[in-house]
């Protein structure tokens, strides 16, 4: 496992980890040069990240092999091991609850950090009322940037907006200031770990999408800040989460935040209305079928 190499740690191994990165890994590999791979060598060489979990959700026996022995070969680093049928929100709160640091960094498997990026996000929170949430920018690797911050009100008809792709909005940064938002994606997400248990983490019952919209639109009610960094980027090299789970959490997010009778009303219809909407979204945009 020569391919992570160890960093001087001895002043930080006697304090507190300031960030524990918490990376949920389903089906992947380890090895050449992998999406996976590279997030966690990316991880591991940011100067802010002094502990890296890294949450099983039922990989493969050769892969899991890769992270006991990474495990093994490094103090900070954890393994948590979780079965595949729990969802994406309990595997990051399983990380969260293994994790030692100050502020919790969630990070999906395929985001390579930028060096800096952490700093810059603990930096944006800092000021900001409690609880807080940072998001950072993403692109792809051609470097287009990809929507990851919205800045609509979330709403039960968010639900409806977010599967056709309306106002998944790119967060204009002014000046040094963080931008306020209505949301980030757990995709690359920062908070305090205070903050997060507080909050009572993420909803389990989310399968896949829909959890990091659920605690943005909590931390808001509890009077704080979300917000997006401009500054701190990370690469996305794909993603792999289907369209029939992608329904299933919008339709939950739309039922948990409904409020008025129109609402409660559209909230009852999202779950095939949502799934009926993303099939013709790639049906016109020629996608084929979508996994679980």
């Amino acid at each position: 496992m020569d391919r992570f190499p160890q960093r001087e740690r001895q002043a930080s191994s006697a304090l507190a980890a300031r960030v524990s990165a918490i990376v949920a890994v389903s089906a992947a590999s380890v090895s050449g040069q992998s999406p996976l791979e590279l997030c966690l060598r990316g991880a591991l060489s940011e100067p802010w990240i002094d502990e890296l979990v890294i949450v099983d959700r039922g990989c493969s026996p050769a892969v899991a092999k890769e992270l006991r022995a990474l495990q093994a070969d490094r103090r900070d680093v954890k393994l948590v091991v979780c079965d595949a049928s729990w969802s994406v929100a309990d595997a990051a709160n399983a990380g969260a609850a293994s994790a030692s640091g100050r502020w919790l960094l969630f990070l999906d498997q395929h985001v390579v950090l930028r060096r800096g990026a952490v700093e810059r996000m603990a930096a944006a929170g800092g000021d900001a009322p409690a609880p807080w949430v940072v998001g950072g920018r993403l692109s792809d690797p051609m470097g287009r940037e990809r929507a990851r911050a919205r800045t609509a009100p979330l709403t039960t008809w968010s639900a409806f907006a977010l599967a056709l792709n309306l106002n998944g909005a790119r967060a204009k940064r002014i000046g040094d200031e963080a931008a306020r938002v209505s949301a980030v994606s757990n995709d690359f997400m920062l908070l305090a770990r205070a903050d997060f248990e507080d909050l009572g983490g993420f909803d389990g019952r989310f399968a896949t999408h829909g959890a990091d919209l659920d605690l943005c639109r909590r931390a808001a009610a509890e009077g704080g800040a979300v917000l997006f960094e401009h500054g701190a980027h990370g690469v996305q090299l794909g993603h792999g989460r289907g369209r029939d789970r992608k329904a299933q959490g919008l339709a939950l997010f739309a039922a948990k935040s409904a409020r008025s009778p129109g609402e409660r009303l559209a909230a009852a219809i999202a779950a095939p209305a949502l799934s009926i909407i993303l099939l013709l979204i790639d049906f016109v945009v020629g996608r084929p079928p979508a996994r679980r």
